[in-house]
Order: C-alpha cells, then structure tokens, then sequence
C-alpha cells in the first residue's frame, strides 16, 4: 500500500497537468522565435548601411523584430481581455472572498494601483525635446508616453527586488 502511494505521488509530480505543459510549449515556442528573430536580426544583413545616410546601419530584420514585437504584445492584450472576462463570468461582480482572503479588493486595488501609478508616471515624465540620430523629436505627448513606461517599468522592477528579498528572509522571520 504504502508503495502505491509513493508511485502515485511520483507519477502526479512527474506528470504535471496539461495546463502547466500547454503553458510551458508556449514559452518554450515564444523564446526560441525570439532567438531566432533577433539571431537573424544580428547575424544577417546588420551592418547594411542606411540609404539617406551612410553613417547609420539600416538592419536587414528589423522590420522581422518590429512584428514580432506588435504581435508578442497583441498577444499579451488578447490574453488580458480573456483572463478579465473569464475571472469576470467565473467568479461574478459580487463579494469574493475564498480562504479569507478579499480576492476582489485585492484586484481592484492592483488595478487602480497600476492606473495611478501610470497617471503619475506619465505626469512626471518630461516633454524637453531631444536629438537622436542627428534629429530633434519634439512630441511631449510621445516623450511623456516614453518617460511613462521608463519609469514605470523601472519602478517595478525595484518592486520585484525588493519582493524577492522580502520573500528570501521568510524562513528567518518564520524563527522569530
């Protein structure tokens, strides 16, 4: 008896469910067309001048990684969309509340977390012209746009960190 559930703990443990192996072939799929994409990108035509100005390189794939890039992130907001819509007919507009945790007030205040964050982001970003490449880019609304998204994935990366060494000292904080 006792070996039978040993096996059985081994074979679930060894055998993950489809879900997990569907998740998994798909980011397996996304990094290995990426590599590929930006393989070919560095690899193959790279240092091709640029017509109008042949002191600049026009790479031969860079269109390849500008579609891989919209399509990756048209991905992301389809996948969003779904994942808001399933939570939204699975659990309900009502109170939620499963193990004593306020599921939906945790959800909102990350949502709304995320929009202020982003608003305050946006308004601290500048909008001073720049020259890059020889030309002045003079469009506050993309500048802040840009600041926006610097910032923000900055922020959250630093968030990240300190997640990570928070969740590293559980085990001495579990002692005390």
């Amino acid at each position: 008896m006792l070996h039978r559930h040993q096996e059985g703990a081994g074979s679930q443990a060894c055998g993950r469910n489809s879900a997990e192996r569907i998740s998994q072939r798909i980011l397996y799929g996304i990094v290995a067309v990426a590599v590929l994409v930006f393989g070919l990108f560095y690899l193959i035509g790279f240092d091709r001048p640029y017509i109008d100005d042949p002191n600049f390189n026009s790479p031969l794939f860079t269109n390849a990684v500008l579609l891989l890039m919209y399509g990756i992130v048209l991905a992301a907001v389809v996948v969003l969309g779904c994942a808001i819509y399933h939570t939204l007919k699975t659990r309900g507009r009502g109170e939620r509340v499963d193990n004593g945790i306020p599921v939906k007030e945790i959800a909102y205040v990350v949502a709304i977390g995320t929009m202020v964050v982003l608003l305050l982001t946006f308004l601290l970003g500048s909008s001073v012209p720049m020259t890059v490449n020889g030309k002045v880019y003079a469009d506050a609304l993309w500048l802040k746009v840009a600041d926006m998204f610097i910032f923000t994935g900055m922020g959250l990366i630093l968030v990240a960190i300190g997640a990570v060494l928070y969740g590293a000292t559980r085990y001495k904080r579990k002692e005390n």
